[in-house]
């Protein structure tokens, strides 16, 4: 392999390293949100950590239906060469790291029926959103009951987005990976096959 070449992997993996991290840190930036906006004694009450956490995966799941890019996750359109994801960090970053305003309108419309699987995720949606602001003014009251219920609907906003940038991340490094993903995955499941069971 050429200089060129090596530096060109080299690069690539930076790259991945560093899209890697950004999610890292969107998920302590999450925790930490809700640790900073929730009631002092928000850790006592699991349950409201719970409901946004289930919220969060909910409506994540509904905006992932709603992409207008679906098709782009398919096995064929991953490891195309010149797909969606062949773009470097910084235009993959600003075409994923956030939904667009097209993926976020037809989640709302998706969130408003009850048709198929996106209308499902909007139904699981509202059911978290229901129970955690039940929560949230049952268990608290006064400005503690309004900052647990900021911290709730903060997580599971933080929630949704890390969803849809991870599905957008798995895809992006599976491409940039290309057979290597398999080779990664055949060492994983050998090493699960032959690790020692613990005893019971």
């Amino acid at each position: 392999m050429d200089y060129a070449g090596m530096a060109a992997l080299a690069w690539g993996g930076m790259e991945a390293v560093a899209a890697i991290l950004i999610a890292l840190l969107l998920l302590r930036g999450a925790s930490g949100a809700f640790a900073l906006a929730a009631p002092h004694d928000a850790e006592a009450v699991p349950l409201l950590h719970v409901a946004a956490l289930g919220t969060g995966l909910a409506l994540g799941l509904a905006i992932l239906l709603a992409l207008p890019h679906g098709e782009a996750f398919r096995l064929a359109q991953v490891f195309d060469g010149d797909g969606r994801w062949t773009q470097g960090l910084g235009a993959f970053l600003a075409a994923s790291l956030l939904p667009g305003r097209e993926t976020l309108g037809a989640a709302l419309v998706a969130l408003r029926s009850i048709d198929g699987p996106a209308g499902f995720a909007g139904l699981l949606t509202l059911a978290g959103l229901l129970a955690g602001a039940a929560v949230a003014m049952r268990l608290w009251r006064g400005m503690a009951r309004l900052r647990a219920l900021v911290a709730f609907l903060l997580l599971a906003a933080c929630v949704a987005l890390l969803l849809h940038y991870a599905a957008h991340l798995a895809a992006w490094l599976a491409a940039r990976l290309n057979f290597w993903v398999f080779a990664l995955l055949l060492l994983g499941f050998q090493r699960w096959r032959y690790a020692p069971r613990a005893a019971h």
